[in-house]
């Protein structure tokens, strides 16, 4: 009896125990993709090269970017104010995988107009030696 008693005790610790590594995870994953969209709108190419594994790859609109050819699209916005804020959020942790599908809605200032567009994406998340980085990234205009 107190055999069993235990295994049900050690059963419940190991669940428990599951149950907050994936809660940490999902935060974890939450404050990284945050992380690039506030590094995205700052210019921060340091940044967003930290949070980014090395084969990195975006969709956007029909293009497929590496991290060298996104910076690159970048530039061309360098005069513009933009700020993002992400809706609807859902992350999907399994393991050393994750997944995250959002609303992203943009805000581009510039000089003379300011334009106001939402965005469908997701990204895939991998967990490498400890560390989670944003494996690929795909951004669709919302109709």
């Amino acid at each position: 009896m107190k055999k069993i008693l235990f295994l049900l005790v050690l059963t419940g610790f190991w669940a428990c125990s599951q149950k907050m590594e994936q809660k940490e995870n999902h935060k974890l994953i939450d404050e990284l993709l945050h992380q690039f969209v506030t590094a995205v709108q700052e210019f921060n190419y340091e940044e967003m090269e930290r949070l980014t594994n090395d084969d990195f790859i975006i969709y956007e609109n029909g293009s497929v970017w590496n991290t060298k050819e996104f910076f690159s699209a970048l530039e061309g916005f360098q005069d513009v104010k933009i700020t993002y804020k992400i809706d609807k959020l859902n992350i999907i942790v399994d393991n050393n995988t994750a997944h995250a599908q959002f609303i992203n809605h943009g805000t581009f200032v510039y000089p003379d107009t300011t334009i106001h567009l939402n965005f469908i994406e997701s990204s895939t998340f991998v967990k490498e030696e400890g560390n989670w980085t944003i494996k690929f990234y795909h951004s669709t205009h919302l109709k």
